[in-house]
């Protein structure tokens, strides 16, 4: 029995942040509300708020498991990448990775923005999470690169980058130059 209610509780759970993710993308975070979350996903308001009793720690949860999500793909495509191939064209590929959904991007401008607007316990955990993500591209950078390169540095130009490839993707601009922008970068 107790396993049934641990699985019904991770559906519920993955309901509304699938549901909450999708809402912050298509309306944003300032315009959905916990209401609205709980609308769409099909459950009552006292259910929503037993698992997130604040959009606060639900916006945390979505950051979370995006950025995850984003680690993850880091670190897949540094595990996987040939000897011969040179770390630029490794790094493009990130890029186009991680940019190629647009719901992604979004999201993950809509978690920033949430984190940069005055919510200091927002700030705090998309801070944290960024941190954890430099460390992540900073691993992936030493088996790249090796040597004596200032992956610190180097973490921080490519994460500053993504970021603003996401801004430009979701305005919509189709040229954004990333091989040339790698190039430079990796330099």
């Amino acid at each position: 029995m107790g396993k049934m209610k641990n699985a019904d509780s991770a559906k519920t759970r993955e309901k509304i942040i699938s549901t909450a993710a999708f809402l912050i993308t298509k309306q944003g975070a300032e315009n959905t509300s916990l209401s609205d979350i709980a609308r769409e996903s099909g459950i009552s308001k006292g259910t929503l708020y037993y698992y997130y009793p604040t959009k606060s720690e639900l916006l945390f949860e979505i950051t979370n498991r995006h950025m995850k999500r984003l680690s993850e793909d880091i670190i897949y495509w540094v595990g996987n990448m040939s000897e011969d191939l040179p770390p630029e064209k490794i790094l493009q590929a990130v890029y186009r990775l991680l940019t190629r959904a647009s719901r992604r991007g979004r999201l993950h401008l809509y978690l920033i923005y949430d984190g940069i607007s005055g919510d200091e316990a927002a700030q705090v955990r998309v801070r944290t999470i960024y941190q954890q993500w430099k460390e992540t591209v900073k691993d992936g950078l030493g088996k790249m690169l090796g040597g004596d390169t200032d992956k610190d540095i180097l973490a921080e130009l490519i994460l500053a980058c993504l970021d603003g490839i996401f801004i430009q993707a979701s305005l919509g601009i189709k040229d954004i130059p990333i091989n040339e922008m790698t190039r430079h970068i990796l330099r």
